[in-house]
C-alpha cells in the first residue's frame, strides 16, 4: 500500500518540528529582528544630556542666601529663583517694606525656599551652619551701628539746641531818657554774649543800654500805634569770620508773642550801621521797635533768617 508524500517540516535552532515565532514589528515601521537593540536608551526622567530632573540643575542655596541677605529689599532673590512676578512685587514694595526680606530670608535658611520648578537649592545641607552663624553676625552688627548712631544723634541735636541762644543773666542797664545817641560806653560781660550766625561766623552781641518812650527825638511826627517804642544801644562785634551787621538782624516780641514794628532811624540818630564787619570789628547803634510796654523778646536771626539766640528786656515806662 503506498502512503502520500509530504514535504519535509522545517527545522529551527530549539529543534525539530517546532514553528519559527513571527518578528514583533518595530517601534518605527521596521522588524524588530531580537536581542537587545545597541546604543543608550533614555529613560522617562533623563533630560536630554542625562541630568536627572531636566537639563537645568536646580538652583544654588549659597546664591539663593547671600542675595536675600543683601539685596532682598529689592527681590533680587526671587529673581534668581525665576520668580520674576513676586520679584517685582517685592522691588515696588521695598521688600514689604523690609518684613517680606526678613520673611524670604527665613525660608531660605530653614531650607524651604523652592525655585520655580519646586526644586529644593542645592548645597544646604552642607551650608546651612555657615550661612546661619554669619547672618547672625550681620545682623548684631546692623544693631549695634543702629544703636550708636542713635545716640550720636541725638547728641548732635542736644548740642545744637543747648547753642541756640543765650540769655544774659544779669539783668539790662536802667532805662534812662538821655540822648538816643550811641554813647561811648560798652556793654558789660554780663549783658554780651556769644551768637553763632552760621557754621563758620560768630558774633559778639551786647546790650549797653535800653529805653521806652513816646517820642523819639527830631522824629515826633511818629506816634506809636503799639502804646511806645522800644530803643535799645547795641554792639555787634565779630569773634570769627565775616559778619553782616544791621537793625534787619534783631526782632522784637511783646508778653503776648506780638511782634513790634521795627522803625528805620532817621540820619544823626546813631541807628546800628549795616554792612560788613570783619574779624575783630565792633560796630555799636541803636534799634527801635513800636510795641507794648513790658517784658520783651529779642530775637537775633543767622545769615539764613532763622533764630540763633534770644534775650530779655524789660525797661521801665519813661517819666
Amino acid at each position: 500500500m503506498s502512503h502520500p508524500s509530504y514535504p519535509p517540516a522545517p527545522q529551527n535552532d530549539a529543534g525539530a518540528g517546532v514553528p519559527q515565532v513571527p518578528a514583533a514589528p518595530y517601534a518605527y515601521g521596521g522588524q524588530f529582528q531580537g536581542g537587545a537593540q545597541p546604543g543608550y536608551q533614555p529613560g522617562p526622567d533623563s533630560g536630554p544630556y542625562g541630568t536627572q530632573g531636566g537639563a537645568v540643575p536646580a538652583k544654588s542655596f549659597m546664591t539663593t542666601w547671600i542675595l536675600a541677605l543683601l539685596l532682598g529689599g529689592f527681590g533680587v532673590d526671587r529673581f534668581y529663583l525665576g520668580k520674576i512676578g513676586t520679584g517685582i512685587a517685592k522691588l515696588l514694595t521695598a521688600g514689604g517694606l523690609g518684613i517680606w526680606s526678613i520673611v524670604d530670608l527665613i525660608i531660605t535658611l530653614t531650607g524651604n525656599a523652592r525655585d520655580k520648578q519646586g526644586r529644593p537649592l542645592a548645597g544646604y545641607p552642607e551650608n546651612k551652619k555657615k550661612a546661619w552663624i554669619i547672618t547672625i553676625v550681620v545682623w548684631f552688627a546692623g544693631l549695634i551701628a543702629g544703636i550708636v548712631s542713635t545716640v550720636l544723634s541725638l547728641t548732635l541735636v542736644a548740642a545744637a539746641v543747648q547753642q541756640g541762644g543765650t540769655t544774659p543773666v544779669a539783668p539790662l542797664p536802667s532805662a534812662s531818657q538821655g540822648p538816643l545817641l550811641p554813647s561811648t560806653g560798652t556793654a558789660s560781660e554780663a549783658n554780651s554774649f556769644t551768637v553763632n550766625v552760621d557754621d563758620s561766623t560768630t558774633v559778639k552781641v551786647g546790650v549797653v543800654n535800653s529805653l521806652y518812650t513816646q517820642e523819639i527825638p527830631s522824629m515826633s511826627y511818629m506816634k506809636p500805634a503799639n502804646g511806645g517804642f522800644l530803643v535799645l544801644e547795641v554792639s555787634w562785634e565779630t569773634v570769627t569770620g565775616t559778619s553782616f551787621a544791621g537793625s534787619t538782624n534783631f526782632e522784637a516780641y511783646d508778653a503776648d508773642g506780638k511782634k513790634g514794628e521795627p522803625l528805620f532811624l532817621e540820619e544823626g540818630l546813631g541807628s546800628l550801621p549795616m554792612g560788613t564787619v570783619a574779624a575783630g570789628e565792633v560796630q555799636q547803634g541803636v534799634i527801635a521797635f513800636d510795641i507794648k510796654n513790658g517784658p520783651t523778646t529779642i530775637v537775633i536771626a543767622d545769615v539764613y533768617g532763622e533764630e540763633a539766640a534770644t534775650f530779655t528786656v524789660a525797661p521801665p515806662a519813661d517819666q
